[in-house]
Formats: C-alpha cells, structure tokens, sequence
C-alpha cells in the first residue's frame, strides 16, 4: 500500500481494499458524531449518579495516604511555600491541577477537583470512541468501545480519588489519538501534529513517569514506516522526539523548584524498582524494611525511608550525601540490579507472577482496595464492564484490527501496550497502576465485540468459533487464582474510614471503623495509635491511655504518639508524667512538634518560665511552627515577667496571624 493510500484509508472508515471485510455495515459520519453526543451523556449519567451516592460517603474528598501528598503540594503551591520540602519525589502536574481548582472553587475546591475528574473520564470514553473509530475504519466498534470505558468501574472508582490517574489516563488516550491522527497526515500539518505529539507524551509524564517509555513508538514507527515505503514522509514520525525535548526543557526548571538541579522528571523510580524486585518482593505491595517516622505534617513514607537508607549507606562509606533526588534513585537502581544478579532464577519467576497479575481479573489494592469501595457503592458493584470482559474481546479485537483495520493504528497500539506493560512489570502490579491500560483494552474489545456481532449476523461461523476459542483462553487465564494470591484483609481500609469519619468530627462511627480494622489486624500499630486518639474524642481518656501504652510497646519512638500519650496523662491529672512524656515526643526523630507546645503550656502553668522560653525557642526551629501560637505564649510569658507594653504587641502580632488560635493558646496557658 502506498502512502497515498494509506493516508486515505487513515481518514476513512472503510474497509482496507485487500481483504473481504467482516464489518458489512457501518454509520456515517454525521450519525457517528450524534451518537457521541449520546456517549457523553451516558457517561455523565453513570458518574452524576455516582458523584451523588460518593458524596454521602464519609471518605469523599478526604485525602489519605498519596492523596495526602498531592493535597499538601497543592496548597503549598497555592500558598507559594518552598517547594524543597517535597525533595523532588513527585512530578508537581497534579499538584498544579489541584492547586488551580483550589483557587477557583475556594472551599469547595476538593470538590470541583473530583467533578472535574469526571469530566475528563467522560472526555476520555470519548477519544476510546474516536481511537476505536480510526484504528477498525469501524465507527461502531468505536463507540462499542467509547461505552466499554464508561460503563467500568475501576476507572469510575479512581476518578473520585485524588490521584493522578484520571487526568494523567486523559492525557495518554489524548496523544494516542493525535498520534493516530498525525499518520494519516502528509506535508507541514503532519510535521507540526507530530511535534505536538511528542510534546503531549512528555506532559503526561509529568503526571506519571511511567508512560515516558511510549517516547519509543516515534523511532519505532519512523523505522516501521521507512521498511515498509521507502519514502521520505516516513520519517515525520521522528518529529515526536523534538517536540518532547522541546517541552522537557521549560518542565526542567519548573522541577527545579523543588530539588535545585535541573531535573526533567522527578521521579521515585529506583527505590520502586529495589522494591519491586528486590528477593522479597511480591510483585504487588511495596514493603520497606522498617517503619517510618515522620512529622505532623504528611511526608511519603517511601521517600523518607529511600532517603534515609541512602544517607545511612553514604556516611558508612565515608561519603556526604548528594541533595539530589537524581543521585537517590541511582543508589537504589544499583541496589535493585544487585538483587537481580543475586537471585536470576527467582527474580524470572517474580517476573511471571506478575505477568499473569497484568491479567488477572482481580484488583490488587494500592492505597484502598476496589473490592472496599465496591460494598461502598451500587454504581460499582452494577456496572457490568470488568477486566476479563475486556480480556475475552482483545483476541477478535486484534483478529479484526489486523485484518481489516489501520495497520499503522494498529501498530501505535501494539507499541504503546507493550511498553507500557513492560514499564509497570518491572516494578509492581495493582488496581490503580493498571488503569491506564483500561482504555487501550477497551478500544480492542469494542472492535471484538462489533466482530463477533458481525460473524454471527454474516454466519461466518467458523470465525465465530475461534473468537470464541481465544476468549475462552483468556477467561481460563484470568478468572482462576492460579498464583494462590492472597489479598491483603480491609483492615487498612477501615482503618481509612475511620480517619474520615474523625475528620469529620463523627467519633462513634470512627469508633466502630477502627474497631473494624483492629478485628481484623489485631496489634497494628497505627490503628492502636488512632484508636486512642478515637477514644480521647470520646473523652474515654484512661482507654486512650492504654491504647498509647499499647502502642507504645510496637513503636517507641514515633513523637506523634508520645505526645498523644501525654495529652491523655496530662487529662487525666498525671501532669509529671506528662511532661515526661512530652519531653521524650521531642527527642524522637522527628520531634513532635506538638509536644514542644504541650512542654511550653505546663511550664507557663507552672512559672517555669525560662524552661518555656528555651522550648519555645526549640519549637520556633522546627518546620512549620506554629507561629500565632507562639506568639500568643510568648505574649503571656512576657506578661507573667511584667512586661505589658510588650506582652501586649506579642499578642496583636498573633491575632492579626490567627485570632481564633491566639485566644485558645493564651486560655490554655491560663492568660485569658
């Protein structure tokens, strides 16, 4: 086929002229765009409904765990805060997307950022339906796969959190779609797509490195093209590389905001890689080595760790540590092709296990699981689309696309799947990392399902009958357990609950959650430590004093939960034994920055005044301290020393900073 041709053919929804085709009928173009109109309505119907029933759950908007750290990125983003606090770990496109939803929706930000999620989940049913469209020359297939997408409900689930993947998918399916329409254009107008094209690759990134890999489809297809034409024009393609290096550039110093060296993509990909691979690994879950610590204020606990153990592992070696992320992520790929070479034959079989995980139809948690959101909602229990449906449909999907479809359409995607595959094998398999597949998947399975309709109104039944024998295959490889998986229990998940319905001042139902989580991982730390501050809401102190104590006896030295020991020592009148305990919250690494405020409020209590101030002093070095409280302290102190005129402009500095706060610390310091 000549390039002429083939530029024709990219534009129509014709059959290709060498084969009979099995697609014998088809709509127009005009009735093809109508029925999008029907494709986004259904979509906004599934996620109106769900947006509605999400909204009564007490998780909705709450960020918790990853969700915590891009909620936190934003607002420092918003509040123009230095940015290093967040050690270059994380692309900040998202962060900037809820940061601007923020802005515009002020108190109901969160809830603009979700909305807006759905929206793009919408817009992405829709390019499956245009990518569907051009890859089969097969408007139905298209839209067959465009109401796929939309009636599943992993990709409805994830668009109620605040993670990156419904934006970040958005943006995969948007450059596939523009790839596809750049081969089927010639002359300046292709050049120009396909800069752009490689552009959008490299912006996707920013959201999530993963999808950087696909940079390899514009050589491939440059290549892929020349063998076949012979022509000048098929080399276009490369036109994706300058565009990518083009855009790469201004993202370089936007990440340099936060990590002072010129980084392209901040990304957590050595340690993922060590703990995706490393001799005990999984393939699904990232287990570090010891618990981490951090501060009040939310840190990844992946990045605390992979910077710590690098820092240790320099200073044993004699050498300073590099402040650079860069130099992070080295230390620990060398550390994870050490376990490679250390155990070839078990890693190879790791590597299977998570082959067959990509396929299999359960969801393995991340952060919460699917199955827990499902006894959440009837919109994800009812939608009918699952993982092994989309599987079943891929073989006559492929069948159909090779033989009648867009053979360079067909080749993007084969490329795009493949590496994308690759990249998420090599690390680890769950729920929300497979998400982006969704899309591509659907697209196939809307040109299988069209086929198989298509062999049995045309009775091509011997064509029939092996769609059926490839989907048959696929259902026998992903239904069954065959690696005898276990998921982990809800523990965690109720356990997550619970902190919303907390938040959320609801204390008995954060009680009957966390009781949930405890039942069914008895001993873990975290939940023991939230369900003492449960029950110190529910003024039950002495029950929040042996659950710290209990606590304590799993994790001595986290600060967060000495001070919380000391609050219910002090409500409970032992106020020596709070000190004490206050005191040890901020020895811990990190102090409790909580804690030097508990030392400060008992030692103005009890005239100790010069103790106070070196506290105070102590807390004002720590990160984010509290500053109209500590002025508000100060103020009293100043006043307790006889210094009116100055206690006195201490306390309108801290009113002018928080007045609520000021008039709290100043009655709690026995001021008022």
């Amino acid at each position: 086929m000549n390039s002429a041709n083939h530029s024709t053919a990219a534009e129509s929804s014709e059959p290709r002229p060498d084969a009979a085709s099995l697609f014998t009928w088809d709509i127009s173009a005009r009735k093809f765009r109508d029925y999008l109109v029907y494709l986004v309505l259904l979509g906004l119907v599934v996620r109106v409904g769900y947006l509605e029933e999400h909204a009564h759950s007490p998780s909705f908007g709450f960020p918790t765990l990853d969700q915590r750290f891009y909620d936190a990125a934003a607002r420092m983003l918003l509040a123009g805060e230095d940015l290093h606090q967040l050690h270059g770990l994380r692309p900040l496109l998202y962060p900037m997307f809820l940061a601007g939803a923020y802005r515009i929706g002020g108190p109901h930000g969160t809830d603009l950022a979700l909305v807006l999620q759905h929206l793009l989940g919408v817009g992405t049913g829709v390019l499956v339906a245009l990518i569907g469209s051009r890859l089969f020359r097969h408007r139905v297939s298209g839209l067959i796969g465009g109401a796929m997408y939309l009636l599943a409900p992993v990709p409805l689930c994830f668009e109620g959190e605040l993670l990156v993947e419904s934006s970040y998918t958005f943006m995969i399916c948007l450059g596939l779609l523009l790839i596809l329409r750049a081969a089927g254009l010639k002359g300046w107008k292709g050049g120009l797509l396909w800069l752009v094209c490689g552009a959008v690759t490299i912006l996707a990134a920013q959201e999530r490195p993963n999808i950087l890999v696909f940079i390899l489809v514009y050589p491939l297809l440059a290549a892929w093209r020349w063998w076949r034409d012979r022509q000048p024009e098929a080399l276009w393609p490369l036109g994706g590389m300058v565009g990518a290096a083009v855009m790469a550039v201004p993202w370089g110093f936007v990440n340099q905001l936060q990590s002072d060296h010129f980084q392209v993509l901040p990304s957590a990909g050595g340690v993922n890689l060590y703990l995706g691979n490393k001799r005990t690994a999984d393939g699904m879950s990232l287990e570090l080595s010891r618990r981490v610590n951090y501060s009040e204020s939310f840190e990844d606990s992946v990045e605390v760790w992979s910077r710590e153990e690098y820092e240790s592992a320099m200073r044993r070696e004699g050498r300073p540590p590099a402040n650079n992320p860069m130099a992070v992520s080295q230390y620990w790929t060398d550390r994870a092709l050490g376990e490679i070479r250390a155990d070839p034959a078990g890693w190879l079989r790791l590597m299977g296990k998570k082959c067959w995980l990509l396929v299999w139809n359960g969801e393995v948690p991340n952060n919460k699981a699917f199955a827990f959101h499902q006894k959440e909602s009837n919109w994800l229990r009812w939608l009918p689309v699952r993982w092994v449906l989309l599987l079943a449909l891929a073989p006559a999907g492929l069948w159909a696309a090779k033989r009648w479809g867009n053979l360079d359409a067909l080749f993007i995607l084969i490329v795009f799947g493949s590496v994308y595959v690759m990249a998420l094998v090599a690390f680890f398999v769950c729920d929300r990392y497979r998400y982006p597949l969704w899309p591509a998947l659907a697209v196939v399975a809307g040109g299988g399902a069209a086929a198989a309709a298509a062999a049995v109104l045309g009775r091509r039944w011997n064509w029939f009958f092996g769609m059926s024998a490839g989907a048959a295959l696929m259902v026998l490889i992903s239904l069954p357990n065959w690696a005898g998986v276990k998921l982990p229990s809800f523990a965690r998940d109720y356990e997550l609950r619970s902190l919303a319905w907390f938040d959320k001042g609801k204390f008995q139902e954060a009680l009957v959650d966390i009781d949930q989580s405890l039942a069914q991982e008895p001993g873990e730390d975290s939940a023991l430590h939230h369900r003492g501050n449960v029950l110190l809401a529910l003024n039950r102190t002495e029950d929040a004093r042996m659950d710290y104590e209990q606590t304590l006896k799993i994790s001595a030295d986290d600060g967060g939960v000495w001070n919380n020991y000391g609050v219910a020592l002090d409500a409970l009148g032992r106020t020596n034994e709070a000190m004490a305990a206050y005191r040890r919250a901020t020895q811990c690494a990190p102090p409790s920055v909580s804690a030097f405020l508990g030392l400060a409020f008992g030692e103005v209590r009890s005239g100790q005044f010069a103790q106070a101030t070196e506290d105070l002093d102590r807390l004002e070095k720590q990160p984010k301290p509290p500053k109209a409280v500590v002025l508000a302290l100060r103020s009293v102190l100043t006043r307790r020393q006889g210094h009116a005129a100055q206690a006195d402009a201490l306390e309108k500095q801290a009113r002018a900073l928080d007045p609520d706060a000021t008039t709290w610390a100043i009655g709690h310091a026995g001021g008022g």
